[in-house]
């Protein structure tokens, strides 16, 4: 059977997966014990503000489950400096994903 179209497309949720996998893999967060955000969650922000031009407050005030943009900031801000996230967000894109969907548009 041949591949459409449709199926060689990558959805937004599976590209925001990979970033957020690919993140985690490469800057892991030490959250502590009585944290309610995850991971993940901060990642997601992260990803969605990068992917859509606009600011960490900009996607915590129009995701209703996303936690306050002062708590994603406030976190990421302990572990990293942000120009260094940017940096390995830029470099696992450019190492990763054409690697791993050569044949997808991305």
């Amino acid at each position: 059977m041949e591949a459409t179209e449709a199926d060689s497309e990558i959805e937004e949720e599976h590209l925001l997966n990979f970033v957020v996998n690919s993140l985690d893999e490469e800057l892991a967060i030490d959250l502590g014990n009585d944290v309610e955000v995850t991971t993940e969650t901060l990642y997601e922000v992260l990803a969605g503000a990068s992917a859509g031009g606009t600011s960490i407050n900009h996607v915590c005030e129009t995701t209703g489950d996303s936690p306050h943009a002062n708590t994603v900031r406030g976190h990421l801000t302990e572990q990293f400096e942000l120009d260094s996230v940017e940096a390995v967000g830029d470099m696992l894109l450019q190492r990763d994903a054409l690697a791993t969907l050569p044949d997808r548009p991305v």
